[in-house]
């Protein structure tokens, strides 16, 4: 059986620059998850209001594991990360992205406002990080910040993290503490 590595992380946060770049270093294969549903047709319908596809998570599991029984290394970008069954998954390597630059990114992909918003909210409240230590458990969990950093910084981090040569598993970084409220109320829904 070969070894997984996910590359997670919001939208916006660099997974697939990332995952593309360690694939390449460590001759492994790179899938990005959303666009390989689309490529084999696992999905099972299309939500029009968030504009993106509904993943037969089934059909997509079994495919996986074919292809990961087939490959030494395979490096998975994915913002739903946690699909992948936990006996699978060697290390979860979650990108990071301050708020406000996170935003800007969104804008420059050319995103609306209220999925803007819906991503960097799910930014703030670690969702990606909190989901993946559920599945895979904190000591398996890395973050990596990218706000500022060049891809090849963040690669040299992902591949000490890897390597197990640095890095500590877990939450690190929460932008609830680590940024003052008012640059985030404008992010968070109100009720």
């Amino acid at each position: 059986m070969g070894r997984v590595i996910i590359v997670s992380g919001t939208p916006g946060t660099g997974k697939s620059s990332l995952a593309k770049r360690l694939a390449e270093r460590l001759s492994g294969i790179h899938i990005d998850l959303s666009s390989f549903v689309l490529k084999e047709g696992l999905y099972t319908d299309y939500d029009v209001e968030r504009a993106s596809f509904i993943v037969d998570e089934e059909a997509l599991i079994n495919r996986l594991k074919e292809i990961i029984c087939r490959n030494r290394l395979v490096i998975i970008d994915s913002h739903y990360g946690e699909i992948i069954p936990s006996d699978y998954v060697d290390k979860v390597i979650v990108l990071r992205t301050d708020p406000e630059e996170l935003e800007k990114r969104l804008w420059r992909k050319g995103w609306w406002w209220e999925k803007i918003r819906e991503n960097v909210e799910a930014e703030i409240l670690s969702v990606c990080t909190h989901n993946a230590i559920r599945v895979y458990g904190e000591k398996r969990v890395y973050e990596i910040d990218t706000t500022n950093k060049t891809i090849d910084q963040v690669l040299e981090e992902a591949l000490e993290i890897i390597e197990e040569e640095k890095g500590e598993p877990g939450l690190k970084y929460d932008w609830l503490i680590l940024k003052p409220l008012e640059k985030l109320e404008k992010y968070l829904i109100k009720t």
